[in-house]
């Protein structure tokens, strides 16, 4: 099989395929970059802890109800999502993780105006946003 994949690869199609790919990929960088820069703009004249509690509160238990009721586990909505990977590009990368956010599973944890944004991988992953100053968690 890994021998019928190089030949594919090599061939003028999978070579087609591969360039198209790569593309879409750097197209999708370039976009997600833009965005972020605006959203740096943006930031220059509002508010980021307000706009931040406010999403947070559009995940309230009538939200994660209506995700139960739909068969999903409760989720992110996609403008807290974009913040969140806005904060973790833009934010400092920790080193040193604080214990009492320390786990067993690889995690990366990003401070960004005086909040955590951890990421746990296991069998899945989990977002949350803790509190820079007492480490309370305020998401997930």
């Amino acid at each position: 099989m890994l021998e019928k994949l190089k030949a594919h690869l090599e061939s003028p199609e999978g070579k087609a395929q591969a360039k198209a790919y790569f593309e879409n990929l750097a197209k999708k960088e370039a976009i997600k970059k833009a965005r972020f820069d605006k959203f740096d703009k943006w930031l220059e004249d509002n508010d980021f802890d307000t706009l931040l509690y406010r999403l947070i509160l559009e995940h309230n238990d009538e939200y994660r109800e209506k995700c139960y009721d739909k068969g999903y586990e409760p989720y992110m909505t996609n403008k807290l999502s974009f913040v969140f990977d806005y904060c973790c590009d833009r934010g400092k990368k920790i080193k040193k993780i604080p214990k009492e956010l320390q786990c067993p599973f690889a995690q990366v944890v990003y401070e960004f105006r005086g909040y955590y944004f951890e990421i746990v991988w296991g069998q899945g992953s989990i977002e949350a946003i803790y509190n820079k100053d007492d480490l309370r968690r305020i998401f997930w």
